[in-house]
């Protein structure tokens, strides 16, 4: 027998005996048309590190008719956010799919109704109810009025997507600049008030922070020679801020209460919080994200490499999360040490 054949039935075997010990599943559903490679890297991670675990998940696309929910112990709505407003017929598809959930008593991990809570005009009332700066952020639904009145706001202040993440951003220094806005491009654009998180040597900085259940992990710290803080030509990276990353997301998250507390008042169960300081030093929350992209493979870029630790922290807090809310016990491995 060859060894790749020898493989081929080993991990046959291994299936086999997986599927006796674990004849359970996680339901699995994404979105064919967006989005549809979410967390492949996370499914991969797992095949590699924890194989034990990888039979587990059963992945489908909507619509997908199931047949036999007694082989379910948890459902994954893998599906960006906001989910009812912005593709209101995969909403329903996956309506049908948590009533019968409830039906047959499996939990569901971010149901799609709370995703709404993720528009950002109305996270940031929510997320301000514990206690937590946030931007004065204002629906724009009548331009010609807004164009008159910036909704109460002073300049500076930028114009954004409420629903859409990574959109682009439009600021806002001289009123007769609103003139310039294609606000005919937009799904439901919002006004933000600018507050400044420039730091004392002149640079901004954005952390992130997963939350999985009361769980809460540090993620990659960004800082960037704009307010915009984003992975593009203006990030600043060196010897410095690598370290002052590695030191943030080694660590445990100095907010973690208060963002608990946000998370909780927003209704999600997996999420991400993207936040700054002020210049007083005091917390300010950008947005939350329950439909949070979680970095892949370095390989193309050896030069983060350094944040493997971190991605292999968050993966296995993710796994033992999903593991627990199926109520399947397998050990999983602590994976890079600090």
């Amino acid at each position: 027998m060859n060894n790749q054949l020898r493989q081929q039935v080993i991990s046959a075997i291994r299936e086999t005996i997986n599927n006796i010990r674990y004849p359970k599943r996680i339901l699995v559903v994404r979105q064919r048309d967006h989005q549809s490679t979410y967390n492949d890297y996370f499914l991969y991670w797992v095949r590699q590190n924890v194989p034990e675990a990888a039979h587990l998940f059963e992945v489908h696309y909507l619509p997908y008719e199931i047949t036999n929910w007694d082989k379910y112990a948890l459902f994954l709505p893998w599906l960006q956010d906001p989910l009812k407003e912005r593709f209101p017929h995969i909403y329903q598809y996956v309506k049908e799919i948590e009533a019968q959930c409830h039906l047959h008593n499996i939990p569901i991990v971010n149901p799609v109704d709370n995703l709404s809570n993720s528009i950002k005009s109305i996270a940031s009332k929510l997320i301000s109810n514990v206690g937590i700066r946030t931007a004065k952020t204002i629906p724009i639904t009548d331009i010609e009025n807004f164009k008159k009145t910036q909704g109460g706001l002073s300049t500076p202040f930028f114009i954004r997507e409420d629903w859409v993440h990574g959109s682009d951003i439009f600021f806002i220094e001289h009123l007769q600049e609103i003139e310039n806005v294609p606000f005919d491009k937009f799904i439901a654009p919002i006004a933000v008030e600018f507050l400044d998180t420039k730091g004392e040597d002149g640079l901004y900085r954005k952390y992130r922070y997963f939350a999985m259940g009361d769980e809460g992990i540090p993620g990659p710290l960004m800082v960037s020679k704009s307010w915009e803080v984003r992975d593009n030509d203006n990030r600043v990276t060196n010897e410095s801020i690598i370290a002052e990353e590695i030191a943030y997301f080694s660590g445990e998250d100095p907010n973690h209460y208060k963002l608990q507390q946000a998370r909780k008042i927003l209704g999600f169960d997996f999420m991400a919080f993207d936040y700054s300081y002020d210049q007083r030093g005091n917390l300010m929350v950008w947005e939350p994200n329950p439909f949070p992209v979680i970095w892949g493979s370095h390989d193309a870029e050896p030069e983060k490499s350094y944040q493997m630790p971190s991605m292999d922290r968050i993966y296995t807090a993710l796994l033992k999360y999903y593991l627990h809310r199926a109520n399947i016990s397998i050990k999983v491995p602590a994976i890079s040490k600090f």
